[in-house]
């Protein structure tokens, strides 16, 4: 296994993703920071919101100023090497020059789009699903994906369930939850104030219920007192939901805040009491899949969460018996309300045991050894090296 650059002599894992970064996907810069036993190599199509997300050995496969004279030079250069696609010829490229071990695809249509590179190397490929890739039509080559990679990582047992049904083996499925980076989280002891906030961050799709937000938000005022909606975010739906909060009286109260830097994010979150996150499956069929990290970050800030029995939603919270029904706006209002009017020291509490909870089961650091025994045990099965641990420490040669 040949060194990096700067002479790094762990095992190097191929991070492919289609597009690095979207805010919406930190979770994947989460995993590839925290990785400490191997080395981790970005492999993207396409990059955006690099200074957020920084990484150190990153490739992008398609650079946005390709002249037609390069690209052509590709499509020659892929074909006379048995590539029917230029990606695959870069990604395996790219790959075989960085000294990767093992892919890691993020998202199960980077895993699709990384068949090609992993039979090229034969090496093991590793798939993380997050939940859109389980429904969107870009699945359709699953069954390649399932048969031959190595592994397939989701985050609980609702995804689980549903890989089950889409015919992966469940000898292939590994469970590993979300990791946090606690210290971008920290966790405060606040009381609630007036105006209460209350908060959403997601993409205005339909499986995150925003309409459902307002709509909830909108029945509860009244007992609520002084309070706002803050929605972060943006998407197709935003003047559909500029329309619901003016036609249900609250436009006044309901702050769309858009697409906020993942700094900004974090501060504006910090400022509010309650978050909200009513997910259902869509109408096309869309689901989380798992949970949204939001819910992880809001209680590890000791922010209270109001959602609902979707997906692995339950497995991420610490009052499962508080979620509501998919679409019961009243019981998602009576639940602001209850909030709103427990005693000081029940919140108090509340907010000690979402931190405590995130604490626990997220911290990016015992996740990212979860995720390097998964690593251990495709390179394992591949012969690739021993399975044991100390071999692929830090200074192995």
């Amino acid at each position: 296994m040949p060194p990096s650059r700067d002479g790094d002599t762990r095992v190097a894992v191929g991070h492919t993703v289609l597009r690095y970064l979207p805010r919406s996907a930190t979770f994947v810069y989460t995993a590839i920071r925290f990785q400490r036993a191997f080395r981790p190599v970005v492999l993207a199509e396409r990059t955006e919101n690099l200074a957020e997300f920084p990484v150190e050995g990153l490739h992008r496969l398609i650079h946005p100023n390709r002249t037609a004279v390069r690209r052509a030079a590709d499509r020659l250069s892929a074909h006379a090497r048995g590539f029917s696609r230029t990606y695959d010829y870069r990604l395996t490229r790219a790959a075989r020059s960085s000294g990767c071990a093992l892919l890691h695809a993020h998202f199960g249509w980077a895993g699709c789009a990384s068949l090609a590179a992993r039979a090229r190397l034969d090496i093991p490929l590793v798939t993380t699903f997050y939940g859109h890739d389980l429904s969107d039509s870009r699945g359709s080559n699953y069954g390649s994906l399932f048969e031959d990679g190595a592994l397939v990582i989701c985050e609980g047992p609702a995804m689980a369930q549903h890989l089950t049904a889409l015919e992966c083996p469940a000898s292939k499925i590994r469970t590993i939850r979300i990791g946090l980076d606690l210290e971008q989280f920290p966790f405060m002891q606040k009381r609630r104030a007036r105006p209460l906030v209350l908060v959403q961050a997601c993409r205005f799709v339909e499986k995150k219920g925003v309409d459902l937000s307002i709509r909830a938000f909108a029945a509860a005022r009244p007992r609520l007192g002084q309070s706002e909606l803050w929605l972060i975010g943006d998407g197709d739906q935003r003047q559909v939901l500029e329309r619901l909060a003016a036609r249900l009286g609250v436009s006044d109260a309901v702050l769309f805040l858009g697409m906020l830097a993942h700094a900004d994010y974090r501060e504006a979150i910090r400022r509010a009491h309650v978050c909200i996150q009513p997910s259902r499956v869509a109408s096309d069929g869309d689901t989380e899949g798992g949970a949204p990290t939001v819910l992880l970050e809001m209680q590890a800030l000791g922010i209270p969460v109001v959602s609902t029995r979707h997906a692995d939603i339950p497995s991420v919270v610490v009052e499962p018996a508080r979620l509501s029904a998919e679409g019961d706006v009243y019981g998602l209002a009576d639940e602001l309300v209850r909030l709103s009017e427990i005693a000081d020291s029940d919140w108090i509490a509340l907010a000690e045991r979402g931190r405590a909870f995130v604490a626990t089961h997220h911290d990016a650091r015992v996740v990212a050894t979860e995720l390097e025994g998964v690593y251990r045990e495709a390179l394992a099965a591949a012969d690739e090296i021993p399975s044991t641990p100390p071999l692929l420490g830090a200074t192995s040669a």
